[in-house]
Protein backbone atom coordinates (compact mmCIF):
# COMPACT_ATOMS: atom_id res chain seq x y z
CA UNK A 1 0.00 0.00 0.00
CA UNK A 2 1.24 3.70 -0.99
CA UNK A 3 2.15 5.76 1.96
CA UNK A 4 -0.82 8.09 3.17
CA UNK A 5 -0.34 11.34 5.32
CA UNK A 6 -3.68 11.50 7.46
CA UNK A 7 -2.64 14.12 10.10
CA UNK A 8 0.35 16.75 10.26
CA UNK A 9 0.21 19.92 11.70
CA UNK A 10 1.31 22.32 14.91
CA UNK A 11 -0.19 24.99 17.01
CA UNK A 12 0.67 28.56 17.80
CA UNK A 13 -2.04 29.58 20.21
CA UNK A 14 -4.53 29.90 18.35
CA UNK A 15 -2.90 29.53 15.38
CA UNK A 16 -2.92 26.14 13.53
CA UNK A 17 -1.18 25.46 10.16
CA UNK A 18 -0.46 21.93 8.69
CA UNK A 19 -2.03 18.87 6.99
CA UNK A 20 -5.84 18.53 9.36
CA UNK A 21 -9.65 18.49 8.87
CA UNK A 22 -11.21 21.31 6.97
CA UNK A 23 -12.74 24.00 9.19
CA UNK A 24 -16.38 22.90 6.74
CA UNK A 25 -15.99 19.52 8.57
CA UNK A 26 -17.29 17.98 11.85
CA UNK A 27 -15.72 15.27 12.61
CA UNK A 28 -17.21 15.00 16.01
CA UNK A 29 -20.42 14.52 14.11
CA UNK A 30 -19.87 11.28 12.53
CA UNK A 31 -21.84 8.25 13.40
CA UNK A 32 -20.35 5.14 15.13
CA UNK A 33 -19.81 3.08 11.93
CA UNK A 34 -18.21 -0.25 11.46
CA UNK A 35 -17.87 0.52 7.96
CA UNK A 36 -14.51 2.78 7.54
CA UNK A 37 -15.88 4.92 4.57
CA UNK A 38 -18.70 5.99 6.74
CA UNK A 39 -22.03 7.81 5.46
CA UNK A 40 -21.86 9.08 2.09
CA UNK A 41 -23.35 12.18 2.84
CA UNK A 42 -21.20 13.21 5.85
CA UNK A 43 -18.38 16.38 4.93
CA UNK A 44 -15.14 14.86 4.94
CA UNK A 45 -12.21 16.70 3.75
CA UNK A 46 -8.29 17.07 5.35
CA UNK A 47 -6.81 19.84 3.69
CA UNK A 48 -3.07 21.34 4.10
CA UNK A 49 -4.56 24.88 5.61
CA UNK A 50 -3.96 27.79 8.22
CA UNK A 51 -6.96 28.15 10.67
CA UNK A 52 -7.43 30.87 13.47
CA UNK A 53 -9.71 29.95 16.42
CA UNK A 54 -11.53 32.58 18.40
CA UNK A 55 -13.12 31.77 21.68
CA UNK A 56 -15.59 34.80 21.85
CA UNK A 57 -18.07 33.48 24.86
CA UNK A 58 -18.64 31.00 27.08
CA UNK A 59 -19.52 27.62 24.79
CA UNK A 60 -18.82 29.46 21.65
CA UNK A 61 -16.14 28.94 18.95
CA UNK A 62 -15.59 30.31 15.91
CA UNK A 63 -12.68 28.95 13.26
CA UNK A 64 -11.61 30.53 10.45
CA UNK A 65 -9.41 29.14 7.40
CA UNK A 66 -7.49 29.27 4.44
CA UNK A 67 -7.46 25.77 2.42
CA UNK A 68 -5.62 24.12 -0.25
CA UNK A 69 -7.84 24.19 -3.42
CA UNK A 70 -8.52 21.44 -5.91
CA UNK A 71 -11.30 21.92 -8.34
CA UNK A 72 -12.96 18.73 -9.32
CA UNK A 73 -14.45 19.42 -12.98
CA UNK A 74 -16.60 16.44 -14.84
CA UNK A 75 -14.36 15.60 -18.29
CA UNK A 76 -17.68 13.83 -19.37
CA UNK A 77 -19.14 17.28 -19.75
CA UNK A 78 -16.95 18.45 -22.74
CA UNK A 79 -15.65 16.69 -25.59
CA UNK A 80 -12.27 18.37 -25.15
CA UNK A 81 -9.15 18.33 -22.89
CA UNK A 82 -10.18 19.31 -19.21
CA UNK A 83 -7.69 20.52 -16.48
CA UNK A 84 -8.64 22.15 -13.50
CA UNK A 85 -7.54 25.59 -12.44
CA UNK A 86 -6.65 27.11 -9.36
CA UNK A 87 -6.67 30.48 -8.66
CA UNK A 88 -7.28 30.83 -5.02
CA UNK A 89 -7.55 29.11 -1.94
CA UNK A 90 -10.57 27.99 -0.29
CA UNK A 91 -11.71 30.15 2.33
CA UNK A 92 -13.22 28.49 5.24
CA UNK A 93 -15.32 29.25 8.57
CA UNK A 94 -17.02 27.67 11.13
CA UNK A 95 -19.43 28.94 14.85
CA UNK A 96 -19.19 25.99 17.46
CA UNK A 97 -21.36 25.59 20.05
CA UNK A 98 -20.42 23.49 22.94
CA UNK A 99 -22.17 22.00 26.13
CA UNK A 100 -20.19 19.10 28.08
CA UNK A 101 -23.67 17.59 29.22
CA UNK A 102 -25.97 18.27 26.13
CA UNK A 103 -23.55 18.26 23.40
CA UNK A 104 -22.61 20.57 20.46
CA UNK A 105 -23.79 22.00 17.10
CA UNK A 106 -21.61 23.82 14.44
CA UNK A 107 -22.20 25.52 11.63
CA UNK A 108 -19.31 25.70 8.62
CA UNK A 109 -19.67 27.75 6.05
CA UNK A 110 -17.15 27.44 2.47
CA UNK A 111 -16.44 29.51 -0.32
CA UNK A 112 -14.36 28.65 -3.14
CA UNK A 113 -13.17 29.91 -6.74
CA UNK A 114 -13.56 26.79 -8.84
CA UNK A 115 -11.86 26.54 -12.31
CA UNK A 116 -11.41 24.60 -15.39
CA UNK A 117 -9.39 24.76 -18.51
CA UNK A 118 -10.91 23.33 -22.09
CA UNK A 119 -9.39 23.30 -24.96
CA UNK A 120 -12.40 24.89 -26.99
CA UNK A 121 -14.33 26.69 -24.21
CA UNK A 122 -10.79 28.20 -22.34
CA UNK A 123 -10.31 29.05 -18.65
CA UNK A 124 -13.45 29.71 -16.78
CA UNK A 125 -13.95 30.30 -13.10
CA UNK A 126 -17.28 30.10 -11.17
CA UNK A 127 -18.25 31.05 -7.49
CA UNK A 128 -18.54 27.58 -5.28
CA UNK A 129 -20.39 28.07 -1.81
CA UNK A 130 -21.55 25.96 0.52
CA UNK A 131 -23.19 25.67 4.45
CA UNK A 132 -22.91 22.63 6.29
CA UNK A 133 -24.90 22.29 9.60
CA UNK A 134 -24.03 19.37 12.12
CA UNK A 135 -24.54 18.11 15.86
CA UNK A 136 -24.17 15.57 17.93
CA UNK A 137 -26.65 15.90 21.09
CA UNK A 138 -26.84 13.81 23.93
CA UNK A 139 -30.32 12.27 24.57
CA UNK A 140 -32.24 10.11 27.70
CA UNK A 141 -29.12 8.91 29.78
CA UNK A 142 -26.67 7.25 27.36
CA UNK A 143 -27.74 7.60 24.16
CA UNK A 144 -26.74 10.48 21.07
CA UNK A 145 -27.98 11.72 17.87
CA UNK A 146 -26.51 12.73 15.20
CA UNK A 147 -27.65 14.99 12.27
CA UNK A 148 -25.91 16.47 9.57
CA UNK A 149 -27.73 18.91 6.74
CA UNK A 150 -25.27 20.08 3.56
CA UNK A 151 -26.06 22.53 0.73
CA UNK A 152 -24.11 24.45 -1.43
CA UNK A 153 -22.67 24.79 -5.25
CA UNK A 154 -19.66 23.36 -6.48
CA UNK A 155 -18.71 21.77 -3.35
CA UNK A 156 -18.89 17.83 -3.81
CA UNK A 157 -15.29 17.60 -2.82
CA UNK A 158 -16.01 18.05 0.66
CA UNK A 159 -18.49 15.26 0.35
CA UNK A 160 -17.75 11.87 1.77
CA UNK A 161 -18.77 10.24 -1.56
CA UNK A 162 -16.40 12.63 -3.53
CA UNK A 163 -14.94 9.77 -6.01
CA UNK A 164 -16.08 11.23 -9.34
CA UNK A 165 -15.14 14.73 -10.15
CA UNK A 166 -18.56 16.76 -9.50
CA UNK A 167 -17.44 20.28 -8.20
CA UNK A 168 -18.60 21.25 -11.92
CA UNK A 169 -19.54 21.07 -15.17
CA UNK A 170 -19.80 22.70 -18.72
CA UNK A 171 -23.09 23.40 -19.79
CA UNK A 172 -24.39 22.83 -23.66
CA UNK A 173 -22.96 26.46 -24.65
CA UNK A 174 -19.93 25.83 -23.37
CA UNK A 175 -20.44 27.75 -19.88
CA UNK A 176 -18.67 26.39 -16.55
CA UNK A 177 -21.22 25.26 -13.86
CA UNK A 178 -21.17 24.71 -10.16
CA UNK A 179 -23.47 21.55 -9.75
CA UNK A 180 -25.68 22.17 -7.11
CA UNK A 181 -25.55 19.44 -3.73
CA UNK A 182 -27.50 18.61 -1.14
CA UNK A 183 -26.38 16.31 1.46
CA UNK A 184 -28.17 14.54 4.62
CA UNK A 185 -26.96 12.35 8.09
CA UNK A 186 -28.77 10.83 11.12
CA UNK A 187 -27.29 8.85 13.31
CA UNK A 188 -28.57 7.39 16.75
CA UNK A 189 -26.49 5.62 19.24
CA UNK A 190 -27.97 3.92 21.82
CA UNK A 191 -25.91 1.75 24.77
CA UNK A 192 -27.08 -1.40 25.70
CA UNK A 193 -24.85 -1.73 28.84
CA UNK A 194 -21.42 -0.34 29.65
CA UNK A 195 -19.55 -2.70 26.85
CA UNK A 196 -22.85 -2.99 24.48
CA UNK A 197 -23.96 -0.17 21.98
CA UNK A 198 -25.54 0.52 18.67
CA UNK A 199 -25.43 2.86 16.12
CA UNK A 200 -28.47 3.46 13.02
CA UNK A 201 -27.13 5.66 10.46
CA UNK A 202 -28.91 7.15 7.20
CA UNK A 203 -27.08 9.07 4.66
CA UNK A 204 -28.65 10.61 1.66
CA UNK A 205 -26.62 12.83 -1.18
CA UNK A 206 -28.59 14.89 -4.41
CA UNK A 207 -26.59 16.12 -7.15
CA UNK A 208 -28.24 19.32 -9.81
CA UNK A 209 -26.74 17.49 -12.84
CA UNK A 210 -26.16 19.02 -16.07
CA UNK A 211 -27.34 17.54 -19.24
CA UNK A 212 -24.05 17.10 -20.81
CA UNK A 213 -22.65 15.11 -17.57
CA UNK A 214 -24.04 11.94 -19.44
CA UNK A 215 -27.01 9.50 -18.60
CA UNK A 216 -24.60 7.82 -16.33
CA UNK A 217 -23.40 10.92 -13.44
CA UNK A 218 -23.51 10.36 -10.09
CA UNK A 219 -26.93 11.82 -9.29
CA UNK A 220 -28.44 10.48 -6.09
CA UNK A 221 -27.34 8.12 -3.65
CA UNK A 222 -28.43 6.17 -0.11
CA UNK A 223 -26.79 5.06 2.79
CA UNK A 224 -28.34 2.90 5.95
CA UNK A 225 -26.20 0.68 8.69
CA UNK A 226 -27.04 -0.83 11.65
CA UNK A 227 -24.74 -2.28 14.17
CA UNK A 228 -23.34 -3.87 17.45
CA UNK A 229 -20.49 -2.86 18.74
CA UNK A 230 -18.69 -4.83 21.81
CA UNK A 231 -16.04 -2.60 23.88
CA UNK A 232 -14.36 -5.52 25.77
CA UNK A 233 -11.60 -3.40 26.89
CA UNK A 234 -11.18 0.18 27.49
CA UNK A 235 -8.78 0.22 24.51
CA UNK A 236 -10.62 -2.98 22.37
CA UNK A 237 -13.83 -3.00 20.72
CA UNK A 238 -15.71 -5.17 18.12
CA UNK A 239 -18.48 -4.61 15.57
CA UNK A 240 -20.60 -6.54 13.68
CA UNK A 241 -22.60 -4.15 10.74
CA UNK A 242 -25.56 -4.43 8.22
CA UNK A 243 -25.49 -2.16 5.55
CA UNK A 244 -27.39 -1.10 2.29
CA UNK A 245 -26.80 1.24 -0.49
CA UNK A 246 -28.44 2.63 -3.76
CA UNK A 247 -27.30 5.10 -6.32
CA UNK A 248 -29.41 6.50 -8.88
CA UNK A 249 -27.83 7.59 -12.21
CA UNK A 250 -28.92 10.57 -14.23
CA UNK A 251 -30.88 8.36 -16.77
CA UNK A 252 -33.21 7.57 -13.86
CA UNK A 253 -31.34 3.81 -14.17
CA UNK A 254 -30.22 2.19 -10.21
CA UNK A 255 -28.68 0.02 -8.52
CA UNK A 256 -28.21 -1.20 -4.79
CA UNK A 257 -26.18 -3.42 -2.86
CA UNK A 258 -26.18 -5.28 0.79
CA UNK A 259 -23.21 -5.75 3.16
CA UNK A 260 -22.19 -7.56 6.03
CA UNK A 261 -18.80 -7.09 7.96
CA UNK A 262 -17.49 -7.20 11.17
CA UNK A 263 -14.80 -5.29 12.45
CA UNK A 264 -11.93 -4.68 15.39
CA UNK A 265 -10.31 -1.65 16.95
CA UNK A 266 -7.41 -1.74 19.11
CA UNK A 267 -6.52 1.92 20.24
CA UNK A 268 -2.82 3.25 21.27
CA UNK A 269 -3.67 5.72 23.27
CA UNK A 270 -6.48 6.68 25.57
Amino acid sequence: MSYRLKQLYGQFYDVTAGFTYSCFEDPDAWPDTVDYEGPNSVIFARRALARYAWAFADGWQANFGIEAPGSEIDANSSPNAVSSSNNAPDGTMNVRWENAKIGHAQLGMVARSVGANDAAFGTQHVFGWGFNLASSINVLEHDSFQTQLTYGEGIFRYMNDDFINNDAAFNATGELQPIPCFGAMVGYTHRWSDTFRSTATYGYVHLDNEITQGPNAYHETHYTSLNLIWQLRKKLSVGIEGLYGQKEAQSGATGDVYRFQMGMVYSLFD
